[in-house]
């Protein structure tokens, strides 16, 4: 008879101890596993009186449940994050492409106009912001045009070495150089202060 007070006496304070516990949780996903925990202590304890003619050591169950557990939630975090790393990747092979397929657009938009006036040829890259979600033009942070000078095709110039003629004017290159940028902003309409001009191959 004392066996079967002390059994339903330790069932009540469980269930008491498990009303506390429940109480004080957050909402949330973490209830639900403690939840889940509780429930089977408790399944133990009014096991117990079975488990205890069969030899079988409640303790040791509990453990052992728990560490299955344990094993179990690290196992979905790590595929979790395996899956989030992988995503990642995905995005960012999707942007790169995204972004190189733009900027091959923005060069035909504009080399030929560039060929006709000032005999320039533009290769172009573009930067925008490292997040999930863009909106363009908007996000765009930088776009990098290099100008080389291109000949006709068919047509070869003659090398000549003048030492009496002096050097290109840097200040020549630097205010074609903001020409084109300023061409170059409105043909795309992009903010100006966004295009960075570099060029290459004056004479």
């Amino acid at each position: 008879m004392q066996f079967v007070i002390e059994w339903v006496t330790n069932i009540i304070l469980f269930l008491l101890f498990a009303i506390v516990i429940d109480f004080l949780l957050p909402s949330g996903t973490m209830q639900k596993y403690v939840k889940m925990a509780i429930g089977l202590m408790l399944l133990l304890v009014m096991l117990r009186p079975v488990l205890q003619l069969t030899s079988i050591d409640p303790e040791q169950l509990v453990a052992s449940a728990i560490a299955r557990f344990s094993d179990g939630q690290t196992s979905d975090e790590t595929i979790k994050n395996q899956i989030e790393q992988k995503k990642k990747e995905i995005q960012a092979s999707q942007r790169a492409y995204i972004l190189e397929q733009m900027a091959v657009q923005l060069e035909n938009d504009v080399n030929e106009e560039l060929m006709e006036k000032y005999g320039l040829k533009a290769d172009v890259n573009i930067y925008a912001d490292d997040k999930e979600s863009w909106r363009m033009p908007d996000d765009i942070e930088r776009i990098e045009v290099v100008l080389s000078k291109q000949q006709p095709a068919g047509t070869v110039e003659p090398v000549i070495i003048d030492t009496t003629k002096p050097p290109a004017s840097l200040e020549g290159d630097a205010s074609l150089a903001e020409e084109v940028r300023t061409f170059l902003a409105g043909k795309w309409e992009v903010d100006k202060n966004k295009i960075a001009v570099q060029i290459r191959g004056r004479e």
